[in-house]
């Protein structure tokens, strides 16, 4: 039994350690951008500016990468949660496509696109606002698939009370918001 209890921690531990690396490794990747684009200097300027975005992306991302490690340890796969992480996959990629999509200003000039680099650069923050959006959409869809298949046990405390909500309402309410959001964010930048 007590090895029973820590395969079943060992394996509890697995989404928090890949969430946490993979924020990691997309905070890393946004220094190596900006860092390769420009210069070390410039990427931590550009981090003190923009930390807060920067933050609730990468933490997003986590957020998502550990769900979706949940899921993939605990779900049996039928064809319905495939196609639900398939759909969430591609909101944490559109996610990833709209946090680095503003580095591309640093670079558009010098490939001689100064038109498009003006245009991602005015509206830098509205893509900032996209890839935290549906990281919101990612993450609800994903618990969504854990309260729908049942993939959490009542020891899980984090889980348990957060399955409380109903996740389909939640995400119906996060598309709202988030279509809100959307559109009040592009009318503050025009």
């Amino acid at each position: 039994m007590p090895k029973l209890n820590k395969e079943l921690k060992k394996s509890s531990q697995k989404p928090v350690i890949f969430g946490i690396t993979a924020s990691l490794i997309l905070f890393l990747a946004y220094f190596l951008i900006l860092g390769f684009a420009n210069s070390f200097e410039h990427a931590l300027q550009q981090f003190t500016i923009m930390w807060h975005w920067i933050l609730l992306l990468v933490a997003g991302f986590g957020i998502q990468i550990g769900l979706f490690a949940y899921i993939k340890n605990y779900s049996t796969a039928n064809m319905a949660t495939k196609s639900a992480i398939a759909a969430s996959g591609t909101v944490s990629t559109g996610s990833m496509i709209a946090c680095c999509m503003h580095h591309l200003t640093d670079v558009l000039p010098f490939a001689g696109i100064s038109a498009a680099a003006l245009f991602l650069n005015k509206y830098q923050i509205l893509f900032f606002v996209i890839g935290i959006l549906s990281g919101l959409i990612g993450m609800n869809l994903m618990l969504g698939i854990i309260q729908k298949g049942h993939l959490y046990s009542k020891n899980n405390k984090i889980l348990s009370k957060l399955l409380q909500l109903d996740m389909k309402k939640s995400l119906y309410f996060t598309g709202i918001l988030s279509i809100t959001v959307f559109f009040g964010t592009l009318f503050y930048l025009m």
